[in-house]
């Protein structure tokens, strides 16, 4: 057998922690040093189990080699194509099951994670923040669950970017079904990755460890609504420990949806306003070059207004003098350009160019 194969054998014993393995790695050296150990330095428990895949090595192999041939790969911790990000991990698993392709070291990633039952408001910055995200060729990294997940990892393939999504079970199991069309087209633009293997149900206690993974491949963690108390708070924990950026976006300040995002400002997260403040948290800032080609394409009402916001930060109330236009349509244009990542709101009502 090869080292990778016993890798394999060894990353998915049960009741043997990623940082238990890691730790026997380190002692002995190899996978197949371990692997040949007669007696590990484990309980009683863990060392049947050890056992019992000792005795099914063939046929765990067989297995692995079956899934491949259905599109499902393995990647040991130590092969090429196993991520980077996730090596910084002291429990990083000892491999991944995955669909499609894996993300890049080289290539700039951003984790947006939300409410499963999300406004429209959230829906719609979700689908602006993923969609020219994606088209920037920066990888969207989510749990391809229902609400924001779901909404934002389609936009971004919609916009021709690529996507993966971290599962809390098998890469085989479509969950939710509901995101059926979502999952099947992960596979050809991105990924579907999971330490689980296939068959393994989306069991509750699944979840916090695959936010784990969703905060270790995310260069920057961006947060479209969350209430005081969501899950999506449990990903914002890991990113914070793990040294990640966190950006959220504020709502109304009656909004229960958005309390967990005042809740994260307050406490120090970045404000997310528009794309501009990902390029800037992801060290993305566009050239002066860039900039005014980019202000070449503008059509005539919003090129008025970007035209009018030069060096320093400009505010609402000059912009209206200046235009003529009604507070209403401003907002509008000033939120459109914001969106399309020409320029941010530095404080309340002032707007500087990205």
């Amino acid at each position: 057998m090869e080292e990778r194969d016993y890798g394999y054998l060894l990353a998915h014993l049960e009741d043997i922690s990623p940082l238990l393995l890691r730790r026997l790695l380190a002692l002995y050296g190899s996978a197949s040093r371990v692997f040949r150990e007669r007696q590990l330095p484990v309980g009683p428990r863990q060392q049947a189990v050890f056992q019992r895949v000792k005795e099914e090595a063939d046929h765990l192999l067989r297995e692995r080699d079956a899934w491949e041939l259905a599109g499902i790969h393995w990647c040991w911790w130590e092969d090429p194509v196993f991520p980077a990000r996730l090596k910084t991990l002291a429990d990083s698993p000892a491999g991944l099951f995955y669909k499609g392709t894996l993300p890049r070291e080289e290539v700039p990633t951003a984790g947006i994670v939300g409410a499963r039952n999300c406004s429209l408001y959230g829906k719609n910055m979700a689908e602006r923040f993923g969609g020219e995200l994606g088209e920037k060729g920066i990888g969207v990294i989510s749990g391809m669950a229902r609400g924001i997940d779901g909404v934002a990892q389609s936009a971004a393939l919609k916009r021709g970017g690529m996507s993966f999504a971290v599962l809390g079970c098998g890469v085989d199991i479509c969950y939710p079904q509901s995101n059926r069309n979502l999952y099947e087209a992960l596979e050809k633009q991105g990924g579907i990755l999971s330490e689980y293997k296939p068959g393994t149900p989306p069991l509750p206690y699944h979840f916090p460890m695959r936010n784990r993974l969703i905060a270790a491949l995310s260069d920057v963690l961006l947060v479209i609504e969350a209430r005081e108390k969501s899950g999506s708070l449990i990903t914002v924990d890991q990113a914070l420990e793990q040294g990640r950026e966190v950006l959220a976006l504020p709502g109304r300040v009656d909004d229960a949806l958005s309390a967990g995002c005042h809740q994260l400002i307050r406490q120090g997260a970045g404000l997310l306003s528009c794309c501009g403040d990902v390029y800037e948290a992801l060290g993305l800032q566009r050239s002066e070059e860039e900039k005014r080609t980019a202000a070449a394409t503008l059509k005539a009402p919003l090129k008025e207004i970007f035209l009018r916001i030069q060096g320093e930060p400009k505010h609402i109330e000059a912009l209206l003098e200046e235009s003529g236009l009604e507070l209403g349509e401003l907002s509008l244009r000033l939120l459109e350009l914001e969106g399309l990542g020409y320029i941010r709101q530095v404080t309340p009502g002032r707007y500087l160019r990205t």
